[in-house]
C-alpha cells in the first residue's frame, strides 16, 4: 500500500484510491472475522442444544461463506494494482452465487431463531450468553445473520467508488475495475432475483394448497407454469355457454387457471387455458350494460384454431387494463416478439443450475424461467438478448467434451507438458516468451531430491525472468496429493496446473503474482465458422477470430480446448485452422 499523504498534505488521485482499497481490504478482513465468530461463538456452542433441522436453518451457508471469504480476502490482500484487484472479483463471482440461497433463507433463519428462543428458555439464555462472549452483547445473533446480505450487496458500491477515484490516465485499471463493478452489480441482481423468486414460490405453493379438485397428474406443480402475474375476481362466459359465471383467475406466465371461489381461502378448480393456444382481442369501446353494470368492461381470449373463445369481464376500465397487461406480458414471455426475427426455436426455460447468457455474459436470474433456450442449438439467452442472438446454426457437432484422462496418460496431450528437460534448457526456451508462458517438465534423473519432492517441476516466465518451482507429493488423510506449498493440495498434477491457470501463484510465493497463462507448446488458430457454445465449458467462436489452442486432449472426439480473451472452453477442432 502506498503512503496516503504526501509532504505537502495534499491528497492525490492515486492516494484517494488507496483509501478506498484500504477500506475494501480492511472491511473484508472484518467480515471474515464476523463469519468466523458466527461459527465459533454461535453455531458450535448452540449445536448441542438446537434440533439438527433448526441448526441447519439458522446457520445455513455460514460455513461455506466463511471458507469462501478466507480465500477471497487473501487474494484481495495480495492484489498489487487495480487490474489485479478487479481480476479477484472476476475469479470469485460464481462462488458468490451462494448468497442467493443464503438471502432467500434469511427470513426463515431469523424466524426459526426467534421461535426457538421463545419456546425454549434454556436456548434463549445460551444465545444471550453467546452474544455476550462474542461482542459484549452489543449485537444480537438475529442482526449478525443479516451481515452477509449487507456485505455482498455493498461490493459494487465500493468498486464504484474505486472507479471514481482511479485516475483516468490509468486506462487498464479503469477498464478492469469498471468490468469488476459491472460483474458485482450483476451478482447483486442475481441474488435479489433468487430471493424474490423464492418468495414467489412460497406464494405459489400456498395457492396450490388452496385449490381443490385440481385434475392434474400428482407430480404436477403450479410453479411449472411460471411466476404469478395477477390474480383476482372476474366474470367469464364461454362462447359455447350463454351463462356468465363468477370466477377467480390466476394468470401465470404460461397459463390462466380459472377457479370458483370457495369458502375461506379455498378455490374449486374449473379449467386451465394455455396462453400459447390463445390470442387476446380487445373490442375497444364495447361495453355490456346488463343487469350488473359493474361488470361491463370486457375483452376476449380466442383460441388460435377458432375452436372456442372466452369473454372476460372486469369491474372497471382500470382493472380491465391491468388484466390485459398481465395477459399480454404472459403471452410475450411465452412467444417473445423478437423470436419472429430469428430462426432459433427459443423456449422459456427453467435452468436447474446457474447459467450465464451466451450473448451478454450476465447471469440468467431467478429460480424459475430465468431465460430462453433454443431447442436446436441449445443457446441460452435473456429475453432482451433474443434480438441479438444471431442465426441458429444446428450443424455444430453435438459432442460432449471428453472426461479428464488419468494423470499419466493425460500429460502427453497437454500443450504445457514437455517431457524430460533440465532447468537451463527450460530457461533458454522461455526467456524470449511473454510473461505467463509456462511448462511442466520432468527433471533429469540423478538430481538431488528434497523430502516429498517429485520428478516434476513448473517453469514459468514472470516479471521478465524464468522461475522454476518444484512439485511435491505426500500422503494426506490416506491419499497421495500434489502441492507447491501446503496452502493447497491436488489429486493430480493436471488438477494442480488447471487450478493455477485460474488463480495466482502468490498464495504459495508472495512475490510471484502470476497465473499460468500460456502453455509453452500453445498453437494459434483462426476460426473458419461461427460456433455457439451451448454448455458452460464450451467456447463460442466467431469467424475470423484468433484462438489460442491450450490443449488437444479431446482430439479423438473432435474437440480442442482454447482461449479467446478471458474466455476458456472446448470447441470443435474442425471449426478452426492452425496458423
Amino acid at each position: 500500500m502506498s503512503r496516503i499523504i504526501d509532504r505537502g498534505g495534499a491528497i492525490s488521485g492515486g492516494e484517494k484510491r488507496d483509501y478506498v482499497i484500504q477500506e475494501l481490504v480492511e472491511t473484508e478482513r472484518n467480515y471474515t472475522d464476523v463469519l468466523s465468530s458466527l461459527l465459533r461463538h454461535f453455531a458450535r456452542p448452540l449445536s448441542s442444544l438446537l434440533r439438527p433441522e433448526d441448526s441447519t436453518r439458522i446457520f445455513f451457508g455460514i460455513k461455506e461463506l466463511a471458507e469462501i471469504h478466507v480465500g477471497f480476502h487473501s487474494q484481495l490482500r495480495k492484489a498489487r494494482n487495480g487490474a489485479a484487484l478487479a481480476q479477484v472479483f472476476l475469479d470469485w463471482r460464481e462462488k458468490f452465487l451462494i448468497y442467493g440461497d443464503y438471502c432467500a433463507n434469511l427470513t426463515l433463519a431469523q424466524n426459526t431463531l426467534q421461535e426457538t428462543c421463545a419456546r425454549n428458555e434454556v436456548i434463549n439464555q445460551e444465545v444471550i450468553r453467546c452474544q455476550q462472549e462474542a461482542n459484549n452483547g452489543k449485537f444480537k445473533l438475529r442482526d449478525i445473520l443479516s451481515v452477509p446480505m449487507q456485505r455482498v450487496l455493498k461490493y459494487h458500491l465500493l468498486l464504484d467508488k474505486l472507479v471514481e477515484e482511479t485516475p483516468r490516465e490509468w486506462v487498464e485499471d479503469c477498464r478492469a475495475l469498471t468490468k469488476a463493478r459491472e460483474v458485482m452489480v450483476d451478482v447483486a441482481q442475481y441474488i435479489n432475483e433468487v430471493k424474490r423468486d423464492s418468495d414467489t414460490l412460497d406464494i405459489i405453493k400456498d395457492i396450490q394448497a388452496s385449490i381443490i379438485d385440481w385434475d392434474v397428474p400428482e407430480d404436477a406443480q403450479l410453479k411449472d407454469f411460471g411466476r404469478l402475474l395477477r390474480d383476482g375476481e372476474l366474470k367469464v362466459k364461454a362462447h359455447n355457454d350463454h351463462r356468465i359465471k363468477a370466477r377467480y383467475a390466476f394468470v401465470f406466465e404460461q397459463v390462466v387457471l380459472i377457479c370458483k371461489a370457495g369458502r375461506g381461502d379455498q378455490y374449486c378448480y374449473r379449467e386451465t387455458l394455455r396462453l400459447d393456444d390463445y390470442r387476446l382481442e380487445d373490442p375497444i369501446g364495447r361495453k355490456t350494460l346488463g343487469r350488473d353494470s359493474r361488470w361491463s368492461y370486457q375483452w376476449i381470449l380466442v383460441h388460435k384454431q377458432g375452436s372456442t373463445a372466452y369473454t372476460l369481464y372486469a369491474r372497471t376500465e382500470e382493472q380491465k387494463q391491468m388484466w390485459i397487461k398481465a395477459l399480454q406480458d404472459a403471452m410475450d414471455n411465452v412467444n417473445p416478439a423478437a423470436c419472429r426475427n430469428t430462426n432459433h426455436k427459443f423456449k422459456l426455460t427453467t435452468f436447474d443450475a446457474p447459467r450465464s447468457c451466451q450473448r451478454c455474459g450476465k447471469f440468467l436470474k431467478g429460480r424459475i424461467f430465468q431465460g430462453y433456450k433454443c431447442e436446436i442449438c441449445r443457446l441460452a439467452v435473456h429475453k432482451q438478448c433474443i434480438a441479438h442472438s444471431g442465426r441458429c446454426v444446428p450443424t455444430a457437432p453435438l459432442l460432449t467434451p471428453p472426461p479428464p484422462l488419468p494423470c499419466e496418460r493425460a500429460l502427453a496431450v497437454k500443450l504445457w507438458f514437455v517431457g524430460e528437460m533440465g532447468r537451463d534448457a527450460a530457461s533458454n526456451k522461455l526467456e524470449s516468451r511473454e510473461d505467463g508462458t509456462y511448462m511442466l517438465r520432468v527433471r533429469p534423473a540423478g538430481q538431488p531430491r528434497l523430502k516429498h519432492e517429485t520428478n516434476y517441476a513448473l517453469s514459468i516466465k514472470a516479471e521478465g525472468a524464468v522461475k522454476h518451482i518444484r512439485v511435491f507429493k505426500r500422503d494426506v488423510d490416506g491419499a497421495d496429493l500434489y502441492y507447491l506449498s501446503e496452502s493447497r493440495f491436488f489429486k493430480s498434477v493436471v488438477e494442480l496446473v488447471e487450478y493455477y491457470e485460474r488463480a495466482s501463484l502468490s498464495e504459495n510465493f508472495e512475490k510471484l503474482d502470476q497465473r499460468l497463462l500460456w502453455p509453452y507448446r500453445r498453437v494459434l488458430a483462426k476460426a473458419l465458422f461461427d460456433f455457439r457454445g451451448c454448455e458452460r465449458n464450451q467456447l463460442s467462436l466467431r469467424r475470423g477470430y484468433r484462438v489460442v489452442v491450450l490443449s488437444k486432449e479431446g482430439d479423438a472426439k473432435g474437440w480442442w480446448k482454447g482461449k479467446i480473451g478471458d474466455q476458456v472452453g472446448f470447441f470443435p477442432k474442425e471449426y478452426v485452422e492452425e496458423e
